[in-house]
């Protein structure tokens, strides 16, 4: 069996693994379980790459987690001793019929907390009746199989998988799987979610399930969507990473009128997703959906552009950058391409101030080779530059972290990026300028070399020879007593006197004395 505990911490994007452990200990303080549900679930058994839905299920009220989403501890730890940072809920959409929220966090991450409930419909096609459940209840009434999974996020139980329907088995046998014989019909969104998620997973339906699917496309039951659910389905398929093939087999399948009229009959510019596919991987934190959106709808007059923005993107923000998309585009694309952006610090500033989804939308449509350069250059060496600021030696000139510390590490990076720091001596020089410090005083020139004369009269002196023994009862003279002199370095000048004799000199008043001769050969 998978250890999801590792799988959620290994798989998940590390934001979403910061959303997801901040929900978890929310849910654990309101005293509620809390289940990964759905997606997620399947896209870690399966071992995908990349985990695009993060639903999450709850057996009570979700009230109890949404009203304390907001608040902000100074650090959350996380499972395995991982910490994750703070994260705040920037857009929130409730239906109060599922008793679900739509959450969008300020990493980026896209979320769905719901109750867990039962359904009953008292109509096909229609919006359920909902009653409130445990999680094995909200399991066995989802679509399929694959998707009928949950992990347990409680700190008594976390990573335990719940399978009641055996997915993980049909996901081994790479099959979609229906839980009942009226799965169609109750819900028709489930013709259009089984060929979606077919495509992306290659998988294929199991024979029963077949045989359902072809009943319920032959009796045209995907004309009973609710605009809610075709509105949940185009999202869906423009949020795929290749949106075109999925709209290339409804139109062939005569499908794409029951998610919208307008569109089935609108031209669809596939080769456009295809190439947003290949883009959105060069531009880091790059979401595709916004850019998608745009070209689905290109063709279509402006009225139904608006509509099917709020009905699909749903947000103030995104819709009024997805409709403005083309004439922003347009504008950044004639600034990338103008002289003043010939240094690479304009292109920088320039392109660090716009939204990813509009450059990623001027990467893909403009023509021009200079402009793709430069926001090739932008992500591929700057931001990578800028990831390398100099920290270290700018606290050790001892500038205090705060926000000049950061304004003068911008500056310093500018002038580092149009080449004008070339090394560390010059990077400390402009540090310097630029936090206001002065230059450290020039050190003292090294002492000259000491002349030989110098030098020799600091050499030892060589010791002087033994001076003769003095007579017997005579006195040492001055000359023997006094402490030996160091030689100066010049030698003395040979003298013309006479050595003298190696007597002791008679002192006034008194005879010398003599010494025997024989005495003295014997010394």
């Amino acid at each position: 069996m998978s250890d999801y505990n590792f799988l959620m911490e290994s798989r998940l994007a590390p934001e979403q693994y910061k959303v997801l452990t901040f929900i978890s200990r929310v849910a654990y303080e309101q005293g509620v379980n809390l289940y990964l549900v759905g997606g997620a679930v399947r896209d870690l058994t399966c071992g995908q790459q990349v985990v695009r839905d993060l639903d999450f299920a709850v057996e009570g009220n979700p009230q109890k987690i949404l009203r304390h989403l907001d608040s902000e501890p100074a650090s959350s730890p996380g499972a395995e001793g991982r910490e994750a940072a703070p994260v705040k809920v920037e857009y929130e959409r409730f239906d109060s019929h599922f008793n679900s929220a739509n959450l969008r966090f300020s990493n980026g991450v896209q979320a769905e907390l719901s109750q867990c409930r039962r359904e009953a419909y008292p109509q096909p096609g229609k919006r359920p009746d909902i009653f409130p459940a445990m999680i094995f209840d909200d399991l066995k009434r989802r679509d399929f199989s694959i998707n009928a999974m949950a992990v347990s996020l409680h700190p008594n139980s976390r990573g335990l998988l719940l399978d009641p329907t055996n997915g993980a088995g049909d996901i081994e046998r790479r099959e979609l799987r229906v839980l009942h014989s009226r799965s169609f019909s109750e819900d028709p969104v489930r013709i259009y979610r089984l060929l979606r998620i077919g495509l992306r997973l290659d998988f294929k339906p199991d024979e029963r399930t077949q045989s359902l699917l072809d009943v319920a496309i032959a009796n045209r039951l995907w004309e009973r969507l609710d605009p809610q659910q075709q509105a949940r389905e185009l999202r869906g398929i423009v949020q795929e990473e290749n949106p075109a093939r999925v709209l290339k087999l409804l139109a062939e399948r005569k499908l794409l009128a029951g998610l919208d009229r307008k569109l089935a009959s609108a031209r669809i510019p596939y080769d456009r997703f295809g190439k947003v596919r290949d883009v959105v991987q060069t531009i880091p934190g790059a979401d595709p959906f916004l850019v998608n959106f745009y070209f689905l709808v290109e063709h279509l007059g402006h009225s139904q552009q608006v509509r099917l923005a709020k009905e699909i993107i749903g947000e103030p923000k995104g819709i009024k950058l997805a409709l403005e998309l083309e004439k922003e585009g347009k504008k950044l694309e004639r600034q990338l391409a103008s002289p003043k952006c010939g240094l690479p610090s304009q292109v920088y500033t320039l392109l660090l101030k716009q939204s990813l989804p509009l450059i990623l939308y001027v990467r893909v449509t403009t023509i021009r080779a200079t402009v793709q350069n430069r926001i090739k250059n932008h992500f591929n060496k700057y931001l990578p530059m800028h990831g390398a600021l100099p920290r270290a030696e700018l606290q050790s000139l001892g500038v205090k972290p705060g926000p000049e510390f950061e304004r003068i590490l911008e500056r310093c990076f500018l002038e580092q990026l149009d080449g004008k720091v070339k090394n560390h001596p010059q990077l400390l020089k402009t540090l310097r300028q630029l936090a206001g410090i002065k230059e450290p005083p020039p050190k003292p020139p090294a002492p000259p070399e000491r002349p030989a004369k110098k030098a020799a009269a600091a050499a030892p002196a060589a010791p002087a020879p033994p001076a003769p023994p003095a007579a017997k009862g005579a006195k040492p003279s001055k000359a023997a007593a006094a402490p030996a002199k160091p030689m100066a370095a010049k030698a003395p000048k040979p003298s013309t006197a006479q050595p003298p004799k190696p007597f002791a000199k008679k002192e006034e008043g008194k005879p010398a004395a003599k010494k025997p001769a024989a005495k003295m050969r014997k010394h």
